[in-house]
C-alpha cells in the first residue's frame, strides 16, 4: 500500500512539474515588437481616439488624403490650436467645426512643427481612402497580418502554436485534477481537507494569465487577425448576455440560497467599510454615467461642446475611476490578509478581482492616455451597442478604436458573462425595496419601571417545554 501511495504522490509531483514547465514555456513566448514609423506614436496617443487614417469618420473626420485637401501650414495651425484657428475666421476651419457639431478638438501646443509634420507624413504614407481596405486600424499598424513576415505578429504559424500550447495546458490540468480525485477516492491522499489554499499565489497567477491574454488579444486586434473583431465584438456580446441570462435563472431556481454576496461583514468590518464604500459608490456613478451616455449621446456631445464642461466631466470620471481602484485594492488586501476570510474564500473570488482590476485599469488607461472618453463613447460605442441590442451588429467603428478602448469593451463583456458563477450575482437580489418600504414599528410591551424594580427572574408567562 505504501509503495503504491509513494508512486501516486510521485505521479502528482510529476504533473505539478509539467504544469510549472508549461507556465514557464508560456512566459518564454517572445513579444514581437512592430516597427515604429515616424509620427505613429504621437498619432496613436493623441489622435486615434477621434480619427482614423482611413476615410471612416469617428468623432472627427477620417484623415485619409488630408494632406491633399489642406496645406501643411493650415494643418499645423489646426492641430496646434483648432479653437484659436476657428476664432481667427478661417472659412475651412469654421466649416469643419460646424460639420461635426462644434465638438471641440483639443489643442496640442506641446507638439513642435516637426512632430506635426511627422504625423502628417505617417497619415499620408499609411492612410487609404477605402476603410475596408487593408490598412491598419487607428492605433494599429498598416498592412494586414501575414503580408510582411518581418512585421507579422507571430509569423505564419504563431497563432496556432499559441493555441496548441493553451490546449496542452488545459489537457494537463484535467489529467492532474482527475488523478488527484482518483487518489482521494482510493484514500491515498493524506492532505489536510481543511487546508486553506494559497490565495495570494493564485491571485498572482490569475493576474499574470490575464496580462498574457490581454497582450495576446491586443496583438491580434492590432493585426486584425482572422475573425478576431467579429469574435470580440459580435460573438462575445451575445455569448455573454446568453450565459448571464440562462446562468442567472438556473442559479436562482436551483441554488437560490447562494444568490448573494456571501457577506463577511461579521468576520471583519473596518477594512470592508472603507473598501466597499469607495468601490461601490464609484462603480455605481460610473455605471450610470455610461448609461446616460448610451441613452442620450446627443446631449453628451452638446455638453462637451464647451471645453470647460468637457474637462469637468473627464476629470470627474477619472477621479471616480481612481476611487474605484482604491476600493478594490483595499478589498483584495482584506481578502488576502485576513485569516478568517481566507477560510470562506474561493478561487472564483480571485477571478472576480482579476477581471475587475483589468476593467478598472483599462478604463483609467482610456481616460489618461486616449482621453475624451465621453465623446468617443457617445459617437462610437452608443451606436455600436444599439446595433447589438437590435440584433444587427455594426462593428466598423469600434474595430477602428485604439486597443485600450477595445480591451475595456471586451473585459466589460467578460464581467457580464461570469456574473452567474461569482459573487457578482448578488446585485440581482439587491434590497432596493428598502428605499420605499415603511419603517418597522417595534413595540416594547414590558413596563421599563417594573423591569428595573422587579426581583423576579422571569417576566410574563413561562414557556411550556414540549
Amino acid at each position: 500500500m505504501k509503495r503504491n501511495q509513494k508512486i501516486s504522490f510521485s505521479m502528482i509531483k510529476s504533473l505539478n512539474s509539467l504544469k510549472i514547465a508549461f507556465l514557464f514555456l508560456l512566459l518564454l513566448i517572445p513579444c514581437f515588437k512592430l516597427n515604429a514609423q515616424a509620427g505613429k506614436d504621437n498619432f496613436d496617443k493623441l489622435c486615434a481616439t477621434c480619427h482614423t487614417i482611413t476615410s471612416k469618420n469617428l468623432v472627427g473626420p477620417g484623415l485619409a488624403g488630408v494632406a491633399d485637401k489642406q496645406s501643411e501650414e493650415w494643418l499645423i495651425k489646426w492641430i496646434q490650436n483648432s479653437q484659436e484657428f476657428i476664432a481667427s475666421g478661417d472659412e475651412d476651419a469654421i466649416k469643419i467645426s460646424k460639420e461635426y457639431n462644434d465638438v471641440p478638438m483639443p489643442a496640442f501646443p506641446q507638439l513642435s512643427e516637426q512632430e506635426i509634420k511627422d504625423i502628417i507624413t505617417y497619415i499620408a504614407e499609411n492612410g487609404v481612402a477605402d476603410a475596408g481596405a487593408s490598412s491598419a486600424s487607428a492605433g494599429g499598424s498598416a498592412g494586414t497580418s501575414g503580408e510582411d513576415g518581418g512585421e507579422s505578429l507571430f509569423g505564419e504559424y504563431g497563432f496556432w502554436f499559441f493555441l496548441t500550447i493553451a490546449v496542452m495546458g488545459y489537457i494537463l490540468f484535467r489529467i492532474r485534477r482527475k488523478t488527484k480525485l482518483a487518489l482521494n477516492h482510493m484514500g491515498y491522499n493524506e492532505e489536510n481537507p481543511h487546508k486553506v489554499p494559497n490565495y495570494l499565489f493564485l491571485f498572482v497567477v490569475y493576474v499574470g494569465i490575464a496580462g498574457l491574454l490581454s497582450w495576446f488579444i491586443v496583438r491580434l486586434l492590432e493585426q486584425d487577425y482572422g475573425m478576431i473583431n467579429q469574435l470580440s465584438f459580435i460573438a462575445l456580446p451575445y455569448l455573454s448576455f446568453g450565459v448571464f441570462l440562462i446562468g442567472s435563472i438556473y442559479r436562482y431556481k436551483n441554488m437560490g440560497f447562494k444568490v448573494s454576496s456571501l457577506s463577511t461583514e461579521f468576520l471583519e468590518g473596518n477594512k470592508l467599510f472603507w473598501g466597499s464604500q469607495a468601490f461601490h459608490w464609484s462603480i455605481l456613478i460610473l455605471f450610470f454615467g455610461h448609461l446616460i451616455a448610451f441613452l442620450f449621446p446627443a446631449s453628451i456631445l452638446a455638453w462637451n461642446g464647451s471645453p470647460v464642461r468637457l474637462l469637468i466631466l473627464e476629470f470627474s470620471a477619472f477621479a471616480f475611476g481612481l476611487t474605484a481602484l482604491f476600493g478594490v485594492v483595499l478589498l483584495i488586501k482584506r481578502r488576502l490578509s485576513t485569516k478568517t476570510l481566507k477560510v470562506v474564500a474561493n478561487k472564483m473570488d480571485m477571478v472576480v478581482y482579476t477581471v475587475l482590476l483589468t476593467q478598472i485599469i483599462s478604463g483609467l488607461g482610456v481616460a489618461f492616455f486616449v482621453r475624451w472618453g465621453s465623446s468617443w463613447f457617445s459617437s462610437v460605442l452608443s451606436p455600436y451597442l444599439a446595433s447589438v441590442f437590435s440584433f444587427n451588429p455594426d462593428i466598423a467603428a469600434v474595430s477602428e478604436m485604439p486597443w485600450l478602448i477595445q480591451l475595456h469593451i471586451i473585459s466589460a463583456f467578460v464581467i457580464i458573462g461570469i456574473i452567474p458563477f461569482t459573487r457578482f450575482v448578488h446585485f440581482l437580489v439587491a434590497p432596493i425595496d428598502y428605499l420605499w418600504r415603511r419603517y418597522q414599528l417595534v413595540i416594547w410591551n414590558w413596563n421599563p419601571k417594573r423591569i428595573r424594580t422587579s426581583y423576579r427572574w422571569n417576566f410574563g408567562k413561562k414557556p411550556r417545554n414540549h
